[in-house]
């Protein structure tokens, strides 16, 4: 499917063949068949594989029962950069005007959406989150960084990952109504893990959800 892809970001979705796709991925044109219906649905494959890695991404993030703050901040991080990454999948599928693959993508941001929702309602409950309507206020964050992104990746220039996540991460503490929200937390690293030393962690971590229990 990388082979693909590759294809499809060189010479563009709808110029790309059936011959070039399987020549690159160095199989014969009727082994391509075997896998794949059309085209059409080979980049449905590639759009399915990157909606399901935010979905589990989220679920596993949110399953490790660290403690709030850094969980949303670590999760964030780790979703904007799967999509930064990916940004040139997101070009092609936008320019096919694949409206299967569409839909599929809104129906993964929902389910992220709700994931969520109910973990920063729990959050509010546990008292590490203060603002009035938790779940309106992570829905803003969440289309106001996924429309970011949309707009940054069609341009088609570099994206500064770190800059993005700086941005999101100001927003969600913020809108969430962290402790000491002037004093935000810079980037995670790419491969997630906690804050730089010198963020102000015991006031923003609170109980894990682990340790309510």
């Amino acid at each position: 499917m990388q082979a693909g892809e590759k294809v499809f970001a060189t010479v563009g979705f709808n110029q790309a063949t059936i011959v070039e796709l399987a020549d690159a991925a160095q199989i014969g044109k009727g082994t391509f068949y075997l896998y794949f219906d059309s085209k059409d649905h080979l980049l449905g494959a590639l759009w399915e594989r990157y909606v399901d890695t935010i979905v589990t991404t989220t679920q596993n993030i949110l399953g490790e029962g660290s403690a709030w703050w850094p969980t949303i901040d670590r999760l964030l991080t780790a979703l904007i950069h799967h999509a930064v990454r990916n940004a040139e999948l997101h070009r092609i599928v936008y320019g096919s005007a694949n409206a299967k693959a569409l839909a599929i993508c809104k129906q993964a941001n929902q389910r992220v959406i709700d994931l969520i929702c109910a973990f920063v309602t729990q959050g509010t409950q546990a008292g590490a989150f203060q603002a009035t309507d938790p779940s309106t206020a992570f829905r803003m964050i969440y289309h106001a960084a996924d429309g970011l992104l949309d707009d940054l990746i069609s341009t088609g220039n570099d994206i500064d990952a770190d800059q993005v996540i700086a941005m999101v991460l100001e927003l969600t503490h913020r809108a969430l109504g962290a402790p000491n929200a002037s004093r935000l937390p810079r980037p995670l690293h790419a491969g997630g893990g906690e804050p730089h030393q010198g963020d102000d962690l015991e006031d923003l971590e609170k109980r894990s959800p682990r340790e309510r229990k």
